[in-house]
């Protein structure tokens, strides 16, 4: 009966462990995603997380952002494995997409 009960709180502790762990990244997307939305719309948008989907590539918060002036709109913000950050609309308008690097950057007057 011991050896049942210590299991439990072994497999317990095991799976909180992992869901801080995750959390811990979650926040820092969430901290990355708010910053591009803060200088895409402005300093004065509130935003509410609805949702977050952990793919291979990247994680995508899904975002109701409520900004100062003008109409509250849900946002799709994709954070890759390199911390680069990308906003879309709910229409695939992409509002802002910022590489993790310089070396990613691609233009078209080079």
């Amino acid at each position: 009966m011991k050896n049942l009960m210590s299991m439990i709180v072994v497999v317990g502790l095991a799976a909180g462990s992992a869901s801080a762990l995750a959390d811990r990244g979650d926040r820092e997307n969430l901290v990355a995603c708010n910053g591009s939305i803060e200088q895409a719309l402005g300093k004065d948008v509130r935003t509410r997380l609805y949702g977050i989907q952990h793919r291979r590539d990247g994680d995508r918060l899904r975002l109701k952002v409520f900004p100062a002036e003008g109409q509250s709109q849900t946002l799709s913000c994709w954070v890759d494995d390199e911390g680069g950050v990308a906003l879309q609309t709910a229409d695939g308008v992409a509002l802002r997409s910022e590489p993790a690097s310089n070396t990613q950057r691609v233009s078209l007057s080079d």
